[in-house]
């Protein structure tokens, strides 16, 4: 059992992956009683278990029942179940390996901004074409900035009476790429704050201007979210008719919808949906139809913009995300994302379990599991752009330097740990496989957004940085 120092040595270097596995066996073992197995395979990996090691339970046997759902299904006679079911997994069976991020969008550093003012709380792109990498980023401390592809600050505001918690900015772009971009921030203090952000004309200098600001919320306002195009005839029709609606949600146990006739007016409010508990999560699918997920709710919420009593939202239909289709609350859903075709949904729960459902069913095409959620993170989950990948923030556990070990230094082993804490998974949606980590960040990656043209993500962190990823 003991072995020889130099297997000891050995059991000791295990990176961060196949550590995560390895207590996830051994929790398995343990719960089960499988102790004679548990104690063997202690010692054969080297890797200690402790309750708590891992940021939720039954890790194993969850992964195990989702693919025992989807190897049940399948073998020798091909897929099984209704035949929705069957055609629902032949499409999927259908989607090909597209084009993800596989590394830093810069090879001399991934690490574009280090050292703000304060931790990052949210990122988005500003991207009119697809050679623009500029990105926005609020911090804690009230401010905005605009950050060059070099990590230059291009422009700042600070106009902010609290925190921003979100930002989104209105799809745009197509044209002579100079056009200004509307950005709007989401902040702690229950408001939203529409801006403008221009170039100079000799294309030297950006400057924000703010042009709206809504307090209509009584809590903190943790996403808002600019309405994708309609497709009209060609694709300037829905450039151009892109960004008119916008949908903010709180924790004040409410979504608020607000409209405009054109890029040129200003937006008012246009209805309020209330639930019984905080709205943790929203995206939209196309311009007439936005899905919402609230806390104490195994369902998803399906609204149109229209159509209600009061000329507001109309609730259009609620999908159970429970598998067995019963009515027990496990989990809550902390972030949504929709497929470029809208017909996708993808919830991130706080279980590190991401579902993805068909659009407007409670039909599970795909449970994707590694990415890692712990108590207080916030995840950021998206598509890629050509719909055949998942992107995920994940955390792992940040694991102190052991005490008494003379062969690394204590500042080598810290750097160590901390330099594998926050991560972005990518899953392939064909096989639901998890099929590459990017560590990001020093601590729990707090935002991620996808680039509106092409396959580059930017993220921020607590770690007070921004990076770009492609």
């Amino acid at each position: 059992v003991g072995g020889s120092e130099q297997d000891r040595e050995e059991k000791e270097e295990v990176d961060d992956k196949s550590r995560f596995q390895f207590l996830a066996v051994l929790q398995f073992l343990q719960a089960k009683g499988f102790i004679e197995a548990y104690v063997a395979f202690e010692s054969a990996c080297g890797v200690k278990y402790t309750d708590g090691a891992l940021p939720t339970a039954a890790v194993l046997e969850a992964s195990l029942d989702m693919f025992g759902k989807y190897g049940g299904g399948r073998g020798a006679g091909g897929p099984k179940g209704s035949a929705e079911d069957v055609a629902a997994e032949e499409e999927m069976l259908k989607l090909e390996r597209g084009a993800c991020c596989t590394g830093p969008l810069d090879e001399s550093s991934a690490a574009v901004v280090e050292g703000l003012s304060a931790n990052v709380t949210s990122v988005a792109w500003v991207a009119r074409r697809s050679d623009e990498f500029l990105a926005l980023a609020a911090t804690a401390d009230k401010r905005l900035r605009l950050f060059g592809p070099d990590g230059s600050t291009l422009a700042e505001c600070s106009d902010f009476s609290s925190p921003l918690l979100g930002l989104d900015v209105r799809a745009g772009g197509g044209g002579g790429g100079t056009e200004d971009v509307e950005v709007m921030a989401t902040a702690m203090g229950g408001e939203v704050s529409l801006l403008r952000l221009s170039e100079a004309a000799d294309g030297g200098s950006w400057s924000f201007r703010p042009v709206q600001r809504f307090r209509d919320h009584t809590k903190h306002i943790t996403a808002g979210r600019f309405s994708p195009g309609v497709a009209h005839d060609g694709q300037e029709d829905a450039v151009a008719s892109a960004g008119n609606r916008f949908l903010t949600i709180s924790r004040d146990h409410s979504a608020r919808l607000y409209v405009r006739g054109s890029p040129q007016e200003d937006f008012t409010a246009a209805g309020v949906v209330r639930l019984p508990a905080e709205v943790t999560a929203c995206c939209w699918l196309g311009s007439e139809s936005f899905v919402l997920a609230a806390r104490d709710d195994h369902n998803l919420l399906y609204w149109d913009v229209k159509g209600g009593a009061d000329g507001g939202p109309k609730e259009r239909c609620k999908t159970n995300l429970n598998a067995l289709g019963d009515n027990v609350v496990s989990f809550a859903v902390l972030a949504l994302a929709a497929s470029p075709n809208g017909k996708m949904v993808a919830a991130c729960t706080d279980k590190s379990r991401i579902i993805v459902l068909q659009a407007f069913s409670p039909r599970q095409l795909r449970n994707l599991y590694g990415a890692i959620v712990e108590e207080y993170d916030t995840p950021s989950i998206t598509f890629s752009l050509d719909g055949t990948f998942v992107y995920a923030t994940s955390s792992l556990p940040m694991r102190a330097p052991k005490v008494g070990d003379e062969e690394e230094d204590v500042d080598e082993r810290l750097a160590r740990a901390k330099a594998m804490c926050g991560q972005v998974s990518i899953f392939e949606l064909r096989t639901g496989e998890q099929v590459l980590q990017l560590p990001c960040h020093e601590r729990a990656v707090r935002c991620m957004a996808l680039h509106p043209h092409t396959e580059a993500l930017v993220t921020g962190s607590f770690d007070r940085s921004v990076r770009y990823w492609g």
